[in-house]
């Protein structure tokens, strides 16, 4: 018998209808009794009529029996405001739930990994999140070792302080906590001890002032930013459940240009679940996350990513 999802979800979609469909039918196999749908506003009168075509699609393709919720926006918010406001609307009618973005393609073994950690950890103030996104695929071998990190991990997930969002799960009681933005960045940040290195601490800072500068639209940073103030943690699983299907667009926010991550493969994990011995991040392993997923972007990509800003929006056919 097919899973049955337990936790209610949001799926976060735009102006892509491909990748929200597929995203969609995954999901319809995991046949959640409540699906939260949210969608920011068009941008021109072309992509509303765009978008009101695809959510007019979406709620046709929900044809199994569950509740379904809508906040679909007249207005363009931009990824920052629309997506954060989004998640509290769906926190703020469930205690806890999954969230899924329409280019987040997950298996189908990630709906009942977050079923379970919801409930293990619904009470464990300091765990924040769960990913079923995992880069560990690329963690080759250590100096210290000849096994790669993944192949020493005896557990199936391991606690983390990096929160990665490509699908994951979270409780109300943690996104009550989430800052959107900074009183005084200096001052936050100088409260920040949780960084390996001098380098590490030097991305993030520059992350975060030019967030804070208004430089960077996006609700993510300040997830991170508000986990770390309070000495949160989160869930790291070993194989990834997530393949992310929006790379390489021209109607991509943010995964664009080549990226090792766009062909990632994904997996179904076996259950029961092997369950670490104590709730303490591992430290090795987000070193190694840092390395993997937080490298500077390259000239090219960054000279890229600049000329798509002067680049007429071309819309979906």
């Amino acid at each position: 018998m097919a899973y049955v999802c337990q936790n209610a979800i949001l799926l976060l979609f735009f102006n892509r209808l491909d990748t929200t469909l597929t995203t969609l039918e995954q999901i319809a196999k995991a046949r959640p009794k409540k699906l939260y749908l949210a969608a920011d506003g068009g941008r021109n009168t072309i992509e509303k009529r765009q978008i009101a075509t695809i959510r007019a699609s979406v709620l046709e393709h929900i044809t199994w029996e569950c509740e379904i919720c809508t906040r679909f926006l007249d207005t363009n918010l931009g990824c920052k405001i629309a997506v954060s406001s989004a998640i509290s609307w769906f926190f703020s009618h469930e205690k806890q739930g999954i969230i899924l973005e329409d280019d987040c393609l997950p298996t189908l073994s990630f709906f009942r990994f977050c079923d379970e950690l919801l409930e293990r950890y619904a009470k464990q103030e300091n765990i924040f999140m769960i990913s079923g996104w995992s880069a560990l695929d690329f963690a080759k071998n250590t100096s210290v070792n000849t096994l790669s990190p993944k192949a020493q991990l005896q557990e199936d997930y391991f606690f983390s302080k990096y929160p990665h969002i490509w699908g994951w799960a979270s409780w109300a009681r943690a996104w009550q906590k989430y800052q959107l933005e900074f009183s005084d960045f200096e001052a936050e940040f100088s409260l920040l001890d949780n960084f390996y290195s001098v380098r590490e601490r030097r991305y993030w800072y520059k992350i975060f002032k030019s967030y804070s500068q208004g430089k960077i639209d996006t609700w993510d940073y300040p997830l991170v930013h508000s986990i770390w103030k309070h000495k949160g943690l989160c869930i790291y699983p070993k194989n990834n459940m997530i393949a992310n299907i929006g790379f390489n667009r021209s109607d991509a926010t943010h995964t664009t240009g080549d990226s090792k991550f766009a062909t990632m493969p994904s997996y179904d994990i076996v259950f029961p679940l092997k369950h670490p011995n104590a709730i303490t991040p591992n430290i090795v392993m987000d070193y190694i996350s840092f390395a993997i997923t937080f490298t500077p972007l390259s000239i090219l990509v960054r000279i890229a990513r600049k000329i798509r800003k002067y680049l007429p929006l071309q819309p979906n056919t």
